[in-house]
């Protein structure tokens, strides 16, 4: 498995090849510290895997780098990377070809999970109560740092938020009642919440729903 990290900070693409190691010892990890340098790598190593790609690239803005990528390397999982709050992209950044956002104050154990579930096919949103701007008294603060849902139970959770019910949901996604149900609790879980509308609060306050 092939892994890229683009970032412009090396020390912290130092950082990350220590981290990524831990995934097996079947994982090549190529790193490049600017986006000329990371699409240099299109056709030069064969495919990539995954792609953990920083938001905050010199020279460019907002999803510029993602689009670059994408284009670059079509078949490659990505998943952004931010050290200040990048909320209002995520959304917009699934629905142009991320797999995943990753907030970089994140701990190891939390971005490897979230690395994990991108690569096992999933999708992923982790981040800090710091980075979210939670307060003490704050009552998404039981929220975990680390969300990953599936791409079907984000489909749920944007009609979960719509205020649609569970049979219009399944009616919707073609689904019994009692799979609506499983993916909720899915949901829940991931979310950290206790109930539909905990659920959507936390989703709108993470980014992951508009």
């Amino acid at each position: 498995m092939k892994i890229l990290v683009v970032d412009d900070h090396s020390l912290f693409r130092e950082g990350l090849h220590l981290l990524l190691a831990r995934l097996g010892s079947e994982i090549e990890i190529f790193d490049a510290g600017s986006a000329d340098a990371g699409l240099a790598f299109a056709g030069q190593c064969g495919d990539i895997d995954l792609i953990l790609l920083d938001v905050n690239l010199p020279g460019l803005r907002g999803l510029d780098s993602l689009r670059l990528f994408r284009q670059s390397f079509p078949d490659s999982r990505i998943i952004l990377l931010s050290g200040v709050d990048a909320s209002p992209l995520i959304r917009e950044a699934l629905a142009k070809g991320a797999q995943g956002f990753i907030h970089k104050s994140v701990t190891a154990d939390e971005m490897l999970t979230a690395i994990r579930s991108v690569l096992d096919g999933g999708s992923c949103c982790a981040m800090s109560q710091n980075s979210l701007g939670t307060t003490a008294m704050d009552p998404l603060t039981s929220m975990p740092r680390s969300t990953p849902l599936t791409p079907r139970q984000m489909e749920v959770l944007a009609m979960l938020c719509d205020g649609m019910s569970n049979k219009e949901i399944g009616r919707e996604l073609s689904m019994s009642g009692n799979t609506v149900r499983v993916h909720l609790v899915g949901i829940f879980r991931s979310l950290g919440a206790r109930s539909r509308t905990e659920a959507a609060m936390i989703a709108r306050r993470c980014g992951l729903i508009a």
